[in-house]
């Protein structure tokens, strides 16, 4: 078992329950929010896009044990007029939305004017990248690999934690959608075992079983398990805009196979930007959506493995202030 720094145990902690069980809403999508917005003939611009923001996670500040949010349009904005409260853990994007395209390999850049440090020195509880992988485009994988481990020596060197969301993606430009979706338990795994050898706290992943592919609950239950023995570190899991229903069924098989939890946005809060009538939108606002967590939160408080299952915070002796490195400024 890893022991962490002080402070990366401190960032993990915030954004748990008091179990250490992470029940964490992602509001940091940008790219994704636009389109939703776009396409139900809503603004879009940078202040509907924070407006939005601010009415979810006002929403639902009682009942999340944190939030990830993005620094263009919510995580100082939410802080500065309040939806964010004291009490809630906060990790923050560090990556561009979106991916540079090079000839179908998918790499992530970290986001022009932002940085760990930053992160560190607004008060977050922990740094996310999200990486779009693939261990079979092996030029690709490499080249994300060392993208985490660069981040990774620099939030260690600032001693805050570090989140890291992998998404897969086909393995050769022409792979059918079913073809994708029939080897996604294995790239998952896979990238499981692979990235959070890479100095990272918490692993943020999909479901490894598409439903597409079988709605046997035990098969999931299977993958899950797989998925948690070969991560290195707690693992949350992500929604990937799957319904809400859905996201239930898989977070409950997720959490009693071992998963610490969730990190889920739009199986949340799709609709709070999709729908247009005024009072409907209200009524999801106020009623559906704080229940949808609840429900999460039941499910995972009921079912999750700690995140200190995984990682300890290690024996503090006497003194340890004095070789405690700190930052240096």
């Amino acid at each position: 078992m890893e022991s962490l720094t002080i402070g990366r145990w401190r960032g993990l902690q915030q954004l748990a329950t008091p179990e250490g069980v992470f029940c964490i809403v992602a509001v940091d999508q940008r790219g994704n929010l636009k389109r939703m917005l776009e396409k139900a003939g809503r603004p879009s611009d940078p202040q509907a896009m924070t407006a939005v923001k601010r009415e979810i996670v006002g929403a639902l500040n009682r009942d999340a044990s944190g939030f990830l949010l993005d620094p263009e349009f919510s995580a100082a904005q939410l802080m500065a007029s309040g939806e964010l409260l004291g009490q809630n853990g906060l990790a923050v994007s560090l990556e561009a939305t979106g991916y540079e395209d090079r000839e179908g390999d998918r790499l992530t850049s970290i986001l022009e004017g932002w940085s760990e440090a930053k992160i560190k020195a607004m008060g977050a509880s922990s740094v996310k990248l999200l990486i779009y992988y693939n261990p079979r485009r092996e030029a690709a994988a490499r080249q994300q690999e060392e993208l985490v481990r660069q981040v990774s020596a620099r939030t260690r060197a600032l001693d805050i934690a570090l989140m890291v969301e992998v998404v897969t993606y086909p393995s050769s430009d022409d792979q059918t959608q079913e073809a994708f979706q029939a080897e996604r338990r294995e790239l998952i795994i896979e990238s499981a075992r692979r990235v959070t050898a890479l100095g990272i706290d918490l692993f943020k992943a999909e479901f490894p079983v598409h439903p597409s592919v079988t709605q046997d609950e035990e098969v999931w239950y299977e993958a899950c398990r797989e998925l948690t023995e070969a991560s290195q570190v707690p693992w949350a899991l992500l929604s990937a805009g799957v319904d809400f229903d859905t996201y239930a069924r898989q977070l409950k098989v997720a959490c009693r196979a071992g998963a610490s939890g969730f990190v889920a946005g739009r199986a949340i809060w799709r609709e709070a930007a999709e729908e247009t009538d005024p009072a409907k939108r209200e009524a999801f606002l106020q009623t559906t959506m704080p229940w949808r967590l609840r429900e999460l939160v039941a499910i995972a408080r009921r079912e999750a493995t700690p995140w200190t299952a995984k990682l300890s915070a290690g024996a503090v002796d006497e003194g340890w202030y004095r070789t405690y490195p700190g930052l240096s400024l």
